[in-house]
């Protein structure tokens, strides 16, 4: 895993993941290099990230799994992926 392209709550997440790898459980931000294009979309997919209507967009979210997280981040194509925090009103 490069923990480089990994922010600090994710690491930890990963980290601190008990229980089976493969269980998609951490909503996750990915920024990209640049649009994915039609293989790295269909990988994207394939960790649970919904690229349907992605088009030129770098900054995608989806519920992954410490193996996804894990793959993705070995991308050269992937700049980042971040814990995205869940919102709550004021």
């Amino acid at each position: 895993m490069d923990y480089t392209k990994l922010d600090a709550s994710l690491a930890l997440a990963v980290d601190d993941a008990s229980g089976d790898p493969d269980v998609r459980r951490l909503a996750v931000i990915v920024r990209l290099a640049a649009p994915a294009s039609g293989p790295q979309a269909e990988r994207l997919r394939s960790a649970g990230i919904d690229t349907r209507e992605a088009g030129e967009r770098t900054v995608l979210t989806g519920v992954l799994s410490v193996s996804d997280v894990e793959s993705l981040s070995g991308q050269p194509w992937v700049v980042s992926l971040s814990l995205s925090a869940r919102r709550h009103p004021l």
